[in-house]
C-alpha cells in the first residue's frame, strides 16, 4: 500500500458521483483533494495561453495528467493508446505494453530532438470524458512510488459541465481561485 493518505481505491469519479467537493482544488475541469506533500503547477500552452495539463509532483515523482470530451457510446483510451505506440515509435522512442492499477499502460522512451524521458501513459475513460496520465521520475522504476501517482489520479473528479463538445476536446483548465504566495528564501 502506498504512503499517501488518499481515501478512495476507486476512482477517478465524475462530479456527478460525489457527494461533496468540500477541501478539493478546482483546476475547472479537474479537482483534486488536497494531499499533503504534493507540489501542483499548471501547463500552458506557449501559443495559446491555454491551461493544457495540471502535473501532480511528490518525492522525485512526477503525475502529468489533461482531460479531454468523449462520446457517451465510445471509449477513447483504444485509440489514444494506438496513437501513442505509434507515434513515439515513430520519433525514435520505444514503447513497452504492460498492465497496471488502470489496466493497459503504456511505459516508453520518449524522444524529443537530444533528450531521452521514460513516460508512463494510463488512461480512464469516464462518463463522457476522458483522462489521460502521464507518470515519470522514481515513480517509471519503483512500486511503491508508482503506486502512490497512480493514488492521486484515482482520487480525482472531473467536471465535465453539459456544453456539447466533440469527442477529444481539451476540457476547460483553470488556475484555482485564492491566494498562492510564492516561497520566501533567506529569512
Amino acid at each position: 500500500m502506498s504512503d499517501l493518505q488518499v481515501n478512495d481505491l476507486t476512482g477517478p469519479h465524475d462530479a456527478s458521483a460525489v457527494t461533496s467537493t468540500l477541501g478539493y482544488l478546482s483546476f475547472g475541469s479537474i479537482l483534486m483533494p488536497t494531499i499533503e506533500g504534493v507540489a501542483v503547477r499548471v501547463e500552458v500552452d506557449e501559443a495559446t495561453n491555454a491551461i493544457v495539463a495540471v502535473s501532480f509532483e511528490h518525492q522525485g515523482s512526477v503525475l502529468q495528467v489533461s482531460v479531454f470530451s468523449a462520446a457517451k457510446s465510445e471509449e477513447l483510451w483504444p485509440e489514444i493508446y494506438g496513437q501513442l505506440l505509434e507515434t513515439i515509435s515513430a520519433s525514435g522512442g520505444s514503447v513497452k505494453e504492460t498492465i497496471g492499477g488502470f489496466g493497459k499502460q503504456l511505459d516508453a522512451v520518449v524522444v524529443a530532438g537530444d533528450t531521452k524521458r521514460e513516460v508512463r501513459f494510463i488512461g480512464f475513460d469516464g462518463p463522457r470524458w476522458f483522462l489521460r496520465g502521464a507518470i515519470s521520475g522514481l515513480a517509471f522504476t519503483d512500486v511503491n512510488a508508482a503506486l502512490n501517482m497512480e493514488d492521486i489520479f484515482r482520487s480525482l473528479v472531473i467536471d465535465r459541465g453539459t456544453l456539447p463538445l466533440p469527442p477529444r476536446e481539451p476540457l476547460p483548465l483553470r488556475v484555482p481561485e485564492g491566494n498562492f504566495v510564492p516561497p520566501k528564501f533567506g529569512i
